[in-house]
């Protein structure tokens, strides 16, 4: 039995169609299990024609019915062709309140795939967000859009880097609130959230612990710590050991992540959104991927923007969307969901 993963076409003006095509073209998507690619069958013939790379699809579909049939016929590369985009108003580059509708519709649709059964895990290429805001839509994120489309909870975010895997505290907010951010209470609640999820799952290393970092820089061996460690810090991580958590820390970002990718840890948290990626993109920018657990299903992201500079140019190398293909892939065979 063939399990599949649904896969949408992410901002049509970026990179994301491009990276699909060349994905698909370049590894046999059998070594994922089976592939639905949901989007606008019009834009993805453009893009394979300026990029001269065909298109791999072994099935084309409009709809669940199609598709049920195509999968009862074993076929392993299906698109799901919605037709989403103004193809006479469409430009490389340029994104619009149609290309933010489209990747919104689009996502929604692959959501709707897996939740009736048509696929087991989601891989998000790149989107933007200001063309998802020129919609008219407040969700504009992979984290906050995908939630309302399951009635689910929040997701949590780690970033898989050469196997370092890696926490963040906050996401996407300037530094100044991030500081915000910072509490005893919120700290503590991340603690545990990250706790509970690599005790329980097969991707962790169980038996080594989990480090967090601290929010001022400081040497290893410092004894003086700022308020934000002496303060939040340091009470959270002694409560977290109080009920049983394995967690060392605060430590400070560089001696953190040299130690994680020598495998000392289960995993690490870091508290602002650059304290993880610099590192991650340090370590293997080309295979970073992004895993968000908590949600009914497994959902592994490209961890990029839309790259709209380089769009339409056949410059764009797909290997981070054939990392989050095969980690999703990977997931679903060891019987990891969520």
């Amino acid at each position: 039995m063939i399990r599949y993963i649904a896969l949408p076409m992410g901002e049509a003006a970026g990179v994301s169609p491009e990276m699909i095509i060349k994905a698909l073209s370049t590894e046999n998507p059998e070594e994922y299990g089976g592939v639905i690619v949901v989007g606008d069958l019009r834009l993805f013939r453009k893009v394979s024609r300026d990029i001269r790379v065909p298109l791999a699809f072994t099935a084309y579909v409009s709809n669940d019915a199609e598709l049920t049939e195509s999968q009862k016929a074993g076929e392993n590369c299906i698109f799901y062709d919605l037709p989403l985009i103004d193809m006479d108003e469409f430009r490389y580059g340029q994104i619009s309140a149609n290309t933010g509708r489209a990747t919104y519709a689009a996502t929604a649709k692959a959501v709707e795939l897996i939740q009736n059964s048509f696929a087991s895990a989601l891989v998000t290429p790149p989107l933007d967000a200001r063309a998802i805001r020129m919609a008219g839509m407040e969700d504009c994120r992979y984290l906050s859009m995908i939630p309302e489309f399951c009635a689910s909870g929040r997701g949590i975010t780690m970033l898989d880097s050469d196997g370092v895997k890696i926490f963040s505290h906050t996401h996407h907010i300037p530094l100044r609130k991030a500081l915000e951010e910072i509490t005893y209470e919120k700290i503590l609640d991340t603690i545990i959230r990250v706790d509970s999820l690599t005790v329980g799952c097969s991707v962790f290393d169980h038996d080594k612990p989990l480090a967090i970092a601290s929010v001022n820089p400081h040497h290893a061996d410092s004894l003086s710590y700022d308020e934000e460690e002496s303060e939040v810090l340091i009470p959270a991580i002694k409560a977290a050991r109080s009920i049983g958590i394995d967690i060392i820390g605060p430590v400070s970002g560089d001696h953190l992540m040299h130690r994680a990718k020598k495998g000392l840890y289960r995993a690490v948290i870091t508290l602002f959104h650059d304290q993880a990626h610099i590192a991650a993109m340090s370590f293997d920018f080309e295979h970073t991927v992004t895993v968000t657990w908590g949600w009914p299903f497994i959902s592994v992201g490209v961890d990029r923007g839309a790259m709209l500079e380089r769009a339409g140019k056949n410059i764009m190398e797909p290997y981070n969307l054939i990392q989050a293909l095969y980690i999703a892939s990977k997931y679903i065979k060891t019987g990891v969901n969520s």
